[in-house]
């Protein structure tokens, strides 16, 4: 990645140079990081500049993979960046991938484990016969300005156009490779691009602050659908992710509670899975609102266990009934002895506690055997199944 104290000279040249080699005007990827002043504020300048180089890291990757050699990311002033194509692309190919760069960039970084960072992303064309520099700077002013707007018009719209689809991951136990239950999974049915991830559209709801909005209305979806399944499902325990947004909403608890009931599911046949990121913002609140959930009947789980910032004390002090191994530790479990000790130091904990653990991301016969050999009780992942539409789910049965 390339830095100088001309913030576009640089990106200049590479922009010109793209623009002789290929005799054409040239799409450009401008990327901003919002919210970094609250980080500097409260964990100095060096929590921030780790933010910009994990941003920076993940542009490099995220390049290398879909434009090849020959391609650049610039850094701009503070917290923007440039990608500059090897080609010269055409503006709505470049539309096409931002959303496939939301999903790199949408993940928690370190710094700002809450996940709370809002990111930006525009393409603009860079044309031969006007300043290069002129033309980056308008475009980079272009991005400062709020994106709320635009990206809670595009919630809106998938919400109201019914573009939000539900895919299950089925969870088994360990033991008799039954399937115990499900993972709900927002996917987006985009009018143009297909069957997208889930996130570019938590992306934006993240910037327009609609997460709450999403989350029930992916939860809607899903009790809907969960009702109506056949009786070979109805023993099924489904899992619905929910966020700190949804947390820090002292209503969300009753209105969970009332789309139950609306939706004729009993509460018993579901868990909630939230981050340990989730739990951080306020923990006497996130306390107060999972034991109402509970309450219900419902269980309530950690997801990724392992990678987040969190003290081990609030598992004894949240209603916790599930610990999920992030599929990080999976992944080398059968070749690691650390992961493994990882692993095996999770069970005794959970059962000390009391809690159950799934293990995430599993794709090899070799990680369910050392998940056996380690007490886990229950996992998911692509040795059996992805993520499906659930009237698939009936033929994944063992």
């Amino acid at each position: 990645m390339n830095q100088s104290d001309d913030f576009f000279s640089e990106a200049a040249d590479h922009i010109d140079a793209l623009h002789r080699r290929h005799q054409a005007d040239a799409g450009v990827l401008l990327i901003q990081v919002d919210q970094l002043a609250r980080i500097n504020n409260r964990a100095g300048t060096a929590a921030g500049d780790a933010v910009l180089d994990e941003v920076g890291r993940r542009l490099e990757n995220f390049v290398a993979h879909e434009f090849g050699p020959g391609a650049h990311v610039d850094r701009l002033d503070g917290p923007r960046f440039l990608i500059v194509p090897a080609a010269a692309l055409p503006l709505d190919t470049l539309r096409a991938l931002e959303r496939a760069l939301h999903v790199t960039l949408a993940e928690p970084m370190v710094g700002d484990p809450h996940g709370r960072l809002v990111i930006r992303i525009a393409a603009a064309l860079i044309t031969r016969d006007e300043a290069i520099p002129v033309q980056l700077g308008a475009a980079s002013d272009q991005l400062a300005r709020p994106a709320s707007a635009r990206d809670g018009a595009m919630v809106h719209a998938a919400l109201s156009r019914d573009e939000v689809v539900i895919h299950y991951q089925p969870q088994y136990s360990v033991a008799s490779g039954k399937m115990l239950g499900v993972e709900a999974l927002l996917r987006w049915r985009h009018p143009e691009l297909g069957l997208l991830g889930a996130g570019p559209l938590v992306t934006a709801a993240r910037a327009a602050r609609l997460e709450t909005e999403l989350t029930e209305h992916t939860h809607r979806v899903a009790l809907a659908e969960v009702a109506g399944w056949p009786d070979a499902l109805r023993h099924l325990r489904v899992s619905l992710n929910i966020t700190a947004a949804d947390l820090a909403d002292p209503e969300f608890a009753d209105r969970y509670a009332a789309m139950t009931r609306g939706a004729g599911v009993d509460p018993e046949r579901l868990t909630l899975e939230l981050t340990e990121q989730a739990m951080l913002g306020d923990p006497s609140s996130a306390a107060a609102q999972l034991a109402q959930i509970r309450a219900l009947g419902s269980a309530i789980a950690i997801d990724d266990f392992g990678t987040g910032y969190s003290s081990l004390s609030l598992l004894a002090r949240l209603p916790i009934d599930y610990l999920k191994i992030d599929s990080g530790f999976t992944r080398t479990i059968d070749g690691s002895d650390r992961d493994r000790i990882v692993v095996r130091a999770i069970g005794d904990l959970a059962r000390a506690l009391g809690l159950l653990v799934v293990a995430e991301g599993v794709e090899k016969e070799t990680q369910l055997a050392r998940l056996a050999e380690l007490g886990v009780a229950s996992w998911q992942g692509f040795l059996r199944s992805g993520p499906v539409p659930g009237d698939q789910l009936p033929g994944l049965m063992p």
